[in-house]
C-alpha cells in the first residue's frame, strides 16, 4: 500500500477518500464548537462499518504567551484543563451507543502541527496497513477566513487525506 505521501489532498465532506483494505485511523481536531461536532460526527459515519479507530484531539494553544505573567499563564492552563474535561464528558455522551473504538487525548502547541504530529504516531503505531485521515470543522471566526485557518493550514501540510466539514 502508498504510504502517507501519496494522500496529500483535501477530500471533500463525506468523503472517505483513499482507504486500503487496512485500519482506517480518523483523527478529529475538536475545540468543542459546533463545526467540531459535526467533524465528531462525520468521523463516525467515515468509520462505520470499516476496522479502525477514532482519536479526537482537543489542542490547547494559548493564543499569547510571551511576556505573560506566571500567575496569567497558570491561569490560562487551568482554563485549558477545565476545558479537557469538559470536552471529554461531552465527546463521551455525544458517543455513547457507539462501540468502544475512539479515544480522546489533549495536546498542547500549535492546532495544525499537534494534529499532524498524532496523525504520525498512529500511522506509526499501526504500520504501513494503515491509513490516516484527518478530520476537522470549518473555521467559526470570519478573520480565519483571511488571515488562515487550522483547515487551511492542514491542507497546506498534510501528509494526509483531510476532509473539512462545513
Amino acid at each position: 500500500m502508498d504510504g502517507p505521501e501519496s494522500h496529500d489532498r483535501a477530500v471533500p465532506a463525506g468523503t472517505p477518500g483513499p482507504v486500503g483494505s487496512g485500519r482506517l485511523l480518523v483523527i478529529v481536531g475538536f475545540d468543542g464548537s459546533e463545526p467540531a461536532y459535526r467533524a465528531l460526527d462525520a468521523a463516525k459515519r467515515l468509520i462505520s462499518d470499516r476496522v479502525g479507530i477514532i482519536e479526537i484531539v482537543y489542542v490547547a494553544h494559548p493564543s499569547v504567551g510571551a511576556g505573560m505573567s506566571a500567575d496569567a499563564q497558570i491561569e490560562i492552563r487551568k482554563g485549558f484543563d477545565a476545558a479537557e474535561h469538559d470536552f471529554a464528558e461531552a465527546i463521551r455522551a455525544r458517543m455513547e451507543g457507539e462501540e468502544q473504538r475512539w479515544r480522546f487525548q489533549r495536546r498542547d502547541g500549535v492546532i495544525a502541527h499537534e494534529l499532524l504530529a498524532a496523525a504520525d504516531e498512529l500511522s506509526r503505531d499501526y504500520g504501513d496497513e494503515a491509513t490516516a485521515v484527518i478530520v476537522v470543522g470549518s473555521a467559526v471566526q470570519t478573520y480565519h477566513h483571511v488571515v488562515g485557518s487550522v483547515p487551511v493550514s492542514l491542507v497546506r501540510h498534510a501528509r494526509y487525506s483531510i476532509v473539512v466539514v462545513p
